[in-house]
C-alpha cells in the first residue's frame, strides 16, 4: 500500500475535486429552470444528498461533527452560500468562458485574504501578479461592458472572492472538519433560494441534470473541503485552473458555446500569470520547509 506525505494527500484530493466539478457548467447550460430555481435544486439535492450519506457513515457522530465546526465553519459557510449564489448569477449574464476566468483568480484571492486577515506577508511577486491580472480583467471588462456581459463578470469576480475567503478559513483552521460547513453552506443556499422559486415542478431531463450535481458540486466540495488541512489555500487554488480550462470546452463540445477573442486572450494571459506564480510560491513552500527540516 502507498503511503502518501501530507503535500501528496493533498494535491490528490484537490485534483480529484475539481476535475469532478469541470462538467457542472455544462449541466447548468442545459437545464431549462429559471436561475432561482436551478440555484435553490442545486443546492438541495448535494445538501441532502451529502448530509444522509455523512450520517449513514459517521451515525450519533454527526451532530456533534456539525457543531464542532464553531464560528469558523459558520462563516466558511456563509462563504459557500455567497459563492452559490454569485456563480449562478454570473453563468446567467455571461458566458461560461468569461465566468470561469474570472473564478481563476481563486488563488489571487486567497493570497490576498491571507495577507489581510490572517497577516501573511504577501510576497512581492504575488502583488506584481495580481496588478498583471487586474489589467487582464480590465481588457475582458472593457468588450463585456460593450456585449452586455459586464454583471455577469463582475459576479464570477465575487464568486472568486468567497471562494479565496473559503480556503483561507478552511487552511487557518485545519484541524476544524469543514464538509459539514459545506452541507450547511448548501442547506443555507437553497433556504435562500425558496422563496424565489417560480416553480417546483421539475421536467424528467431537468431533474437528471440536477440529481448529477448532486456529484459536481456535492462530492467535489467534499474533495476540495479537505484539500486545505494537508496543503495551502493557494496551492488548492491552482486547481481551479483545470475547471478554467476545461469547463468551457464541456460547453463548446455539446452546446457549441464560443468564447470571444477578447476572452481568449485575456484567460490565457490570467492562466499563464497565476500558473507561474502558484507554482513559483509552491517551491518556495518546499525550500523553506526544506531549510527547516
Amino acid at each position: 500500500m502507498i503511503k502518501l506525505n501530507n503535500i501528496q494527500k493533498g494535491t490528490l484530493l484537490a485534483f480529484i475535486g475539481v476535475m469532478i466539478v469541470t462538467p457542472d457548467t455544462l449541466l447548468i447550460r442545459m437545464v431549462t429552470l429559471d436561475t432561482w430555481s436551478l440555484l435553490f435544486y442545486r443546492s438541495l439535492f448535494p445538501s441532502l444528498a451529502l448530509f444522509l450519506g455523512y450520517l449513514v457513515l459517521f451515525k450519533a457522530r454527526t451532530f456533534t461533527d456539525f457543531y464542532n465546526i464553531g464560528i469558523p465553519g459558520i462563516i466558511n459557510a456563509l462563504c459557500v452560500l455567497g459563492g452559490n449564489i454569485t456563480f449562478i448569477f454570473a453563468l446567467a449574464y455571461t458566458n461560461v468562458a468569461n465566468a470561469l476566468i474570472m473564478i481563476s483568480l481563486i488563488p489571487l484571492t486567497a493570497a490576498l485574504f491571507s495577507s489581510i486577515f490572517l497577516k501573511e506577508k504577501s510576497l512581492t511577486v504575488t502583488w506584481i501578479s495580481m496588478f498583471a491580472c487586474l489589467l487582464a480583467v480590465i481588457f475582458i471588462f472593457y468588450e463585456s461592458y460593450a456585449m452586455g456581459r459586464f454583471l455577469g463578470d463582475f459576479f464570477g469576480l465575487v464568486t472568486a472572492c468567497f471562494v479565496g475567503a473559503s480556503l483561507t478559513v478552511m487552511r487557518s483552521y485545519s484541524e476544524i472538519n469543514f464538509v459539514p460547513s459545506y452541507i450547511l453552506g448548501k442547506f443555507l443556499t437553497a433556504l435562500i433560494a425558496l422563496p424565489f422559486v417560480v416553480t417546483f415542478a421539475i421536467v424528467e431531463f431537468d431533474l437528471i441534470f440536477t440529481s448529477l450535481m448532486i456529484i459536481t458540486v456535492g462530492v467535489s466540495f467534499v474533495f476540495i473541503s479537505l484539500a486545505p488541512q494537508y496543503i495551502s489555500s493557494p496551492q488548492v487554488g491552482i486547481f481551479f485552473l483545470l475547471e478554467t480550462a476545461l469547463g468551457p470546452v464541456w460547453v463548446w463540445l455539446f452546446i457549441a458555446e464560443e468564447p470571444t477573442i477578447n476572452t481568449l486572450i485575456g484567460g490565457i494571459v490570467i492562466v499563464l500569470i497565476i500558473l507561474f506564480h502558484s507554482l513559483y510560491i509552491i517551491g518556495k513552500d518546499k525550500s523553506q520547509s526544506e531549510r527547516c527540516k
